[in-house]
């Protein structure tokens, strides 16, 4: 009776001295990956990596890791299982890499439904192309694979398979990190899941952006390490006039949009999330813009990051966090000028500098009777999105405007010296509105015909805007300088006589 006890206790003994050299082994497998601590910069483009200010730029901010497309993976194995993309054209110097990898069409239909492809081929032809990719140090240093991939509960276990053999044919000490959207909410979801998030080396989840979002007090609660995102892009979409979505739209349409006199604007009072801004464009007529064709009554709907609601989340979603890394801004487009909130405006943010525009306008003369009138942002930073909140105002009299050029400007008002709105004969004062002022914007002059006499110096003007980071701007009359005080004419010598 005794053997066959001594030998349950054996098998038992061995079954926990196995699973103790699995733990032993993974984490030991994890003591040997080393995860940056701090904030990271994830860019969306592929082009962004031919910016030859980036590397610099990312050192200014301290950013602690670059997270770079790098290729998409299809959902079989083969030669072509991973489709790279091409090497930025030098290695980066001061900034340690992290290759981003998304799912191709097959691909992201396997890890959300129930069928999909065998893990193991396919990871370990990634790894395959990912190892040469990395020796050869085109990138620079990398140390990490990211995997943008969405996923299932019912796919989790297949994605953790990938994961794992994926860690296991990387060069030693690269980690494997994954995207994470909203944590599902049932029992049995969750279970499903926590054996993809224990396979992972660490998690990035977006806090603040268009939906999902995690929430970061049940990510801390995981206890893996994570960042916490912050997408700063640009949303846009076109709509039909019955609101059927007909195509995507680059956020960087935002401010040429604006100034269209061809595009109505209109705050979308229906989103009601704090996270975005959202509004639309309605073409008046038939056009073409940046390559598409727009009916009269198609809408180009845009939902932007509402800055100062992330600026109070960046100081707040980690407070008390054990487990958080840092944060991971998230940019688009290829280059500082195609974003709203863009790398240099993130610095004046960790530095404590000004948020607001810094905003300047000019008034010179354009000509018998008129004036040209500009106004510029030389700052990183933009306005908020607004018909009402943004502009430049200049006085004309004892003169009346009888014409006034938009210029660049979207739109303008007139009024008399009492600040009550007139006809342009018996106005005084011409307010000139910009929806919205971009980072570093030059706006095109307008210019203003007059009738009368303008002022000597010609002519005083105050600004008023708000900025996208909440700060108003906010001027009072700049008085135009004094002409200067002719000199007398010295009298012309007198020949002497001989």
């Amino acid at each position: 009776m005794r053997r066959p006890l001594v030998a349950a206790v054996a098998a038992v003994a061995a079954v926990l001295l196995v699973a103790g050299c699995r733990r032993q082994e993974r984490a030991t497998a994890t003591a040997a990956v080393h995860l940056p601590k701090g904030d990271v910069v994830w860019l969306e483009d592929p082009a962004a990596r031919a910016d030859p200010t980036l590397d610099s730029e990312l050192s200014r901010v301290g950013a602690v890791g670059l997270l770079l497309p790098a290729g998409t993976l299809a959902a079989a194995a083969g030669p072509r299982a991973l489709e790279a993309l091409p090497a930025p054209p030098k290695p980066f110097e001061h900034t340690p890499v992290v290759l981003v990898l998304r799912p191709g069409e097959g691909l992201a239909e396997a890890l959300t439904g129930s069928d999909g492809p065998s893990a193991e081929p396919l990871a370990d032809a990634a790894a395959s192309v990912l190892a040469r990719t990395i020796a050869a140090g085109t990138y620079g240093r990398v140390v990490g694979v990211h995997l943008d991939f969405p996923f299932a509960p019912r796919a989790a276990a297949r994605y953790a398979a990938l994961v794992l053999r994926l860690r296991r044919g990387l060069p030693p000490g690269t980690f494997v990190s994954i995207s994470v959207g909203a944590l599902p909410s049932g029992e049995e979801d969750r279970k499903k899941v926590a054996p993809l998030f224990q396979a992972a080396d660490a998690l990035v989840a977006v806090v603040f952006g268009p939906e999902p979002r995690a929430d970061p007090s049940a990510m801390d609660a995981l206890q893996r390490p994570w960042w916490a995102a912050y997408d700063t892009r640009v949303i846009g979409e076109l709509l039909g006039r019955d609101g059927e979505p007909r195509a995507t739209v680059p956020g960087r349409l935002v401010e040429a949009l604006s100034g269209n006199p061809h595009f109505e604007f209109e705050n979308d009072l229906s989103v009601n999330d704090s996270n975005v801004s959202a509004f639309t464009f309605t073409a008046r007529a038939a056009g073409r813009v940046d390559g598409m064709d727009l009916s009269s009554g198609d809408r180009v709907a845009f939902r932007l990051p509402a800055i100062s609601e992330m600026l109070f989340q960046l100081g707040s979603n980690l407070a008390g966090k054990r487990h958080a890394l840092g944060r991971a801004m998230i940019f688009e487009g290829a280059t500082e000028a195609e974003r709203v909130f863009d790398l240099a405006a993130f610095e004046d943010v960790l530095l404590g500098r000004s948020l607001a525009p810094n905003l300047s306008a000019n008034v010179k003369p354009a000509g018998r009777g008129a004036i040209a009138v500009d106004l510029v942002n030389r700052s990183h930073h933009a306005s908020v999105v607004s018909r009402v909140d943004n502009w430049v105002e200049v006085d004309v009299s004892p003169a009346h405007p009888v014409e006034v050029q938009p210029g660049g400007f979207d739109r303008y008002e007139v009024y008399d010296r009492a600040g009550r709105p007139v006809t342009p004969g018996r106005a005084s004062t011409v307010r000139l509105f910009e929806t919205l002022i971009a980072p570093l914007e030059t706006v095109t002059p307008a210019r203003l015909v007059v009738r009368g006499t303008l002022p000597p110096g010609c002519c005083r003007y105050r600004i008023h805007a708000v900025s996208a980071a909440g700060p108003e701007v906010a001027t009072d009359w700049t008085e135009p300088p004094l002409p200067p005080t002719p000199e007398p004419k010295k009298p012309a010598p007198t020949a002497k006589r001989k």
